[in-house]
């Protein structure tokens, strides 16, 4: 495939759960695929927000088409009822097989995930500290002044 033609993608994220690898969500994406993640992972808008600390692995699969991408997207939400997707999920189970693809899996470190992973617990200490101060104390205790 040429470098600029746009890639159809389906992929997988696993959290790591006491029980082994849980798949939480199934996403589809034209975007390179460590721009749909940091989506995920930054709270952009229209996206579903993953706590980057759970993941455990990655998987995708490039698909020749947007219709295919689409059609395995909505059947692979309704054979395997990831918790994390609302969309496009039946109670009712599925009455048709279609070829299995083969996902892949990604190199976490090759997509950065360690980064989102400290911004998030950067985030996680700047609420705390902020829930620790005691009222009157703003943003870093009491103000100094000088004389300048």
């Amino acid at each position: 495939m040429s470098k600029g033609a746009v890639k159809h993608v389906l992929y997988k994220i696993f959290y790591s759960t006491p029980d082994g690898d849980c798949l939480v969500y199934l996403g589809r994406t034209n975007q390179p695929i460590k721009t749909r993640l940091r989506g995920h992972f930054t709270s952009k808008p229209m996206m579903r927000k993953l706590d980057p600390r759970l993941v455990s692995r990655i998987e995708c699969v490039e698909l020749p088409t947007e219709a295919d991408m689409f059609l395995y997207e909505i059947y692979y939400i309704n054979l395997w009822k990831p918790v994390l997707n609302c969309d496009d999920k039946s109670r009712e189970e599925l009455t048709v097989r279609m070829p299995e693809l083969d996902f892949q899996p990604l190199d976490l470190d090759e997509i950065g995930l360690q980064k989102f992973i400290d911004k998030v617990n950067e985030e996680d200490e700047g609420r705390h500290s902020h829930d620790e101060r005691g009222p009157g104390d703003g943003a870093g205790g009491a103000a100094k002044h000088s004389n300048r």
